[in-house]
């Protein structure tokens, strides 16, 4: 696996870069981890595709910005830039939480650069930002302090297999913000976050073309399955799958399922065929 620095916009993003191919798949993260969260993913993934994983800035190992430069639409222009800079023409989208959000974006306004989309455990419509993300603006309570600790019950209380919450984990997404600065960083990508952003993509979403599937934790505490049906209720042709026994980390509880899955999607819709 390569790692890498790259020039998009104002700003420098960090990516994972693994697997070759002539299709190509990019995964983006959510608030508050970064491209880590797929790395148990990654090597099902890598045998077949060229697999792209940023960080969004202002989270991982990607510049910071404040809180205008953080939102999901300039999030989304972003990882254009980013295509771009790769030379990457169109891709497979999977987006997770605000990577969901980001991906619904690209396919609704970038839809020529989007060959397919997979949505899991998904901001969409208007059911973020969770309230424990809110309460980062202004806290009023030690358990609402921009902290580490912060970070890690979010972590906790996401996944379905609290036995996966190992140190070396939770050091892997509290470390970006483990700093004087920390605090202040996460405060601002919390302030950049506003549900009108995908709630203005409602309209649009009737008119995406690109095959979708959508995967949700069946016991996801933070994003109920419930969205996931209405996100297949409006985007046409689109697949709805509940992942049993996987909270709103569906990719940590369980990532051989949460690959296969990935798989049956790209089997359907990646310019070959491919089996797992």
């Amino acid at each position: 696996m390569n790692e890498s620095l790259v020039q998009a916009g104002d700003h420098r993003l960090f990516y994972r870069h693994a697997g070759s191919g002539d299709e190509t798949i990019v995964l983006l993260h959510g608030i508050p981890t970064h491209s880590h969260i797929w790395m148990q993913v990654l090597p099902y993934l890598t045998q077949k595709y060229n697999v792209i994983a940023p960080d969004l800035l202002g989270y991982g190992q990607s510049d910071r910005g404040v809180a205008s430069e953080l939102t999901l639409p300039q999030q989304a222009s972003r990882i254009i830039r980013l295509l771009d800079q790769l030379g990457i023409e169109s891709a497979h989208l999977v987006g997770h939480d605000l990577g969901g959000g980001i991906a619904q974006i690209l396919a609704v306004y970038y839809e020529n650069r989007v060959k397919s989309l997979v949505v899991s455990d998904s901001v969409c419509f208007s059911n973020w930002p969770l309230p424990q993300v809110v309460s980062l603006r202004y806290p009023t309570a030690p358990e609402f302090e921009p902290t580490p600790v912060f970070i890690e019950r979010l972590i906790r209380g996401g996944l379905y297999h609290q036995e996966l919450a190992v140190p070396e984990w939770i050091d892997a997404f509290t470390a970006p913000f483990n700093h004087p600065n920390g605090g202040i960083e996460l405060q601002q990508a919390a302030f950049a976050l506003e549900h009108h952003q995908t709630e203005e993509l409602v309209p649009y979403l009737r008119n995406v073309q690109v095959p979708t599937t959508i995967l949700w934790g069946q016991h996801d505490r933070y994003l109920p399955p419930y969205w996931g049906l209405r996100l297949q209720e409006t985007i046409p042709q689109s697949t709805f799958r509940l992942l049993p026994q996987c909270g709103h980390f569906s990719m940590i509880d369980n990532p051989e399922l949460f690959a296969r899955e990935l798989f049956q999607h790209l089997e359907k819709h990646a310019a070959r065929p491919i089996s797992v």
